[in-house]
């Protein structure tokens, strides 16, 4: 579908790229080849939609590198089609391997496989944001109402600052 379809060349190899990372997730969980793995949780279309647009995002605004925060999850159990499961979830703390990844004590998903799989496609370093000089921020606000934060993802456009 995203091979054939009319997006660009950026989009369609790092949409292909991301989706690849979680089929090697799942597909070590499961023991079986990344190609039979079947997208049922990720394949949904929200997905799809995520993914694509991160990557329309990311080519749109043009940035050279991508800096991102130090990841951390909930805790707690996560429940999906196989089952309960510890958090991290499984096929997140695959698609994580080598990158920091922390826990704090809120018993909510924080991260999914395609928040880890965009951030692991695209994560230049993870950890404190670089010295940059600020030119426009957005913020992403979730509907879910976390105990010890605030619910939000926020993202910074900026030129990394000389000094």
């Amino acid at each position: 579908m995203i091979e054939e379809s009319e997006l660009s060349p950026f989009v369609k190899k790092h949409a292909l790229s991301i989706f690849q990372r979680i089929a090697v997730a799942e597909g070590k969980i499961h023991g079986v080849p990344p190609e039979e793995v079947a997208f049922h949780e990720v394949g949904a279309l929200d997905s799809i939609a995520d993914i694509i647009c991160a990557c329309v995002g990311i080519e749109s605004l043009g940035v050279e590198k991508i800096f991102v925060s130090a990841l951390h999850d909930g805790c707690g159990w996560v429940d999906c089609a196989h089952g309960r499961f510890p958090l991290p979830a499984p096929a997140t703390m695959e698609i994580l391997t080598g990158i920091p990844l922390g826990q704090i004590d809120e018993p909510h998903e924080l991260i999914t496989p395609t928040g880890a799989a965009i951030a692991a496609e695209f994560g230049e370093s993870f950890g404190l944001m670089p010295s940059i000089k600020v030119e426009k921020i957005g913020y992403g606000i979730g509907s879910r109402k976390l105990e010890s934060r605030p619910n939000v993802l926020r993202a910074v456009l900026g030129e990394l600052a000389t000094e």
